[in-house]
């Protein structure tokens, strides 16, 4: 059997497309398809799969997922004035807008945009929202180029992204 040049070609592409399948995360609490290249960070000492997880890509980007049990005494606005004070601590000359919504989500959150560390312009926005006895928080931050060049890969992960 003769292999042609093009047969090569499709079979590369094939075996590219196969490596680059986004990976499925199916938790407890929440699901979602995580784009290639990202990985998730289970170093962190509060690392928790089912209630605070950490994605992030070979960049400046990260994807945090928070959830807790409101009957355990959770509630967004408790979690939103936590991470809200994390990072004003870390960036300087910040700027915050509030929003209501993520995804299909509604809730309340914010955007900060400041310089991370007081060296590159660098924004979070962080939204916490109720699904039946669950609050979930999420963030996403990147410094403002990276976040940018992701655009695709943080419109994926909201689209996906369920709250059970």
């Amino acid at each position: 059997m003769k292999i042609t040049k093009l047969t090569k070609t499709l079979l590369a592409l094939l075996l590219t497309c196969a490596i680059t399948v986004a990976a499925e995360i199916n938790r407890k609490t929440f699901a979602l398809s995580l784009p290639d290249g990202w990985t998730e960070d289970t170093k962190d000492d509060l690392h928790d799969p089912d209630s605070f997880v950490m994605f992030e890509n070979s960049e400046s980007c990260l994807f945090m997922v928070i959830v807790g049990k409101k009957s355990a005494g959770a509630s967004v606005d408790v979690l939103l004035k936590h991470q809200k004070a994390q990072f004003g601590k870390m960036m300087t000359d910040a700027k915050s807008t509030n929003i209501t919504t993520w995804s299909e989500f509604k809730g309340k959150g914010f955007e900060m945009e400041g310089k991370a560390q007081g060296i590159v312009r660098s924004r979070a926005r962080i939204f916490g929202f109720e699904k039946a006895d669950h609050v979930c928080v999420i963030v996403e931050f990147g410094t403002v180029g990276d976040l940018k060049t992701y655009a695709d890969d943080f419109l994926k992960i909201q689209k996906t992204f369920k709250l059970k």
